[in-house]
């Protein structure tokens, strides 16, 4: 019992290890020690942050293995930096996102609980664009894995549903630059995303379709529909009608890829894959492998395949009869 209670001691600390996690990526630290060792008295001075807390919280990132000691100053664990460049694929925006997300659960969870509704506000344009920074964060080197992963061989044209910005599209491109690219997201994106393209070699191979992926007309004769991180949004019935309408959009012999969270069968043993579940609240899900392959085989697709990026997400893979 006593082992017991010590690890869920642990997984409590855990959690609030998460929180010290994001404040530092908010508040500069984690990019104050991606390029250069410094004190921690350093990274306060270059900060405008509190020189006790600046070292309790310091250490506190060493103890979990994301900042390395070196002598009395400290940097970033090798592995980390590349991810704390400033770059677009800076992980910083997202963990920006994780703090505001945590700060939500703290307020709403226990309401949600007991049957009332979570409590949410549009997004102003400023939450919308940090919103988009921290998605293209975390979805730019899954695109590439993503690209590299699948065999894109004869594809040559394709329909990226809910594509925002286009990490997927253009990712898949870099692969096959043969690929010409239609973006079906909200008139809002569809408006201002292509701007994106101008003057690179997406130019004219990427076009935007503003519309409801639940109301506008897809299209047809693609070779491939993209459904990343897509399908967890809505709840069973849309999730199948999304992936009616990607597969009715195929050329004979084309493919419906999902890209997504993974859980287990009986969603009740995946860490990950449960607590996004939570994140989803009441309007969207996590779903499992058979639940997808359920829904691909009544949109009439065949030869459903599953690949995994590492624990946490896979790739599922359907084909119109060709």
């Amino acid at each position: 019992m006593t082992d017991q209670l010590d690890e869920l001691q642990r997984l409590l600390w855990g959690f609030a290890g998460q929180r010290v996690i994001t404040v530092a990526g908010r508040t500069g630290i984690l990019h104050a020690l991606a390029d250069h060792s410094s004190t921690p008295d350093e990274v306060a001075t270059d900060l405008d942050l509190e020189p006790m807390a600046t070292g309790k919280v310091i250490r506190a990132l060493t103890a979990q293995g994301l900042v390395e000691a070196d002598g009395d100053a400290y940097r970033l664990a090798e592995p980390l930096r590349r991810f704390f460049g400033g770059d677009a694929g800076d992980y910083g925006p997202y963990l920006d996102h994780l703090h505001g997300m945590y700060e939500s659960w703290g307020e709403n969870l226990e309401p949600w609980l007991r049957g009332e509704s979570w409590n949410t506000t549009p997004r102003t344009p400023e939450a919308t664009a940090k919103f988009g920074a921290a998605m293209q964060a975390v979805s730019a080197r899954i695109a590439r894995e993503v690209a590299e992963t699948l065999d894109l061989e004869g594809v040559d044209t394709m329909l990226d549903v809910g594509g925002g910005w286009g990490q997927y599209s253009k990712a898949f491109r870099t692969v096959r630059p043969e690929i010409g690219a239609t973006i079906l997201d909200t008139p809002r994106v569809a408006e201002t995303a292509p701007a994106s393209v101008i003057g690179t070699a997406h130019e004219g191979r990427i076009d935007w379709l503003g519309g409801d992926y639940l109301e506008t007309d897809y299209g047809s004769g693609y070779d491939l529909v993209l459904l990343s991180n897509i399908l967890h949004q809505e709840l069973g019935p849309e999730a199948a009608e999304i992936i009616r309408r990607s597969a009715d959009a195929l050329a004979p012999g084309g493919r419906v890829v999902i890209v997504d969270f993974a859980i287990d069968d009986d969603k009740r043993e995946h860490p990950l894959g449960t607590l996004f579940a939570i994140n989803m609240r009441s309007f969207g899900d996590t779903y499992s492998e058979p639940e997808l392959r359920g829904w691909m085989e009544d949109a009439g697709l065949v030869n459903v395949e599953r690949l995994d990026l590492g624990s946490d997400r896979w790739i599922i893979i359907g084909y119109r009869r060709g």
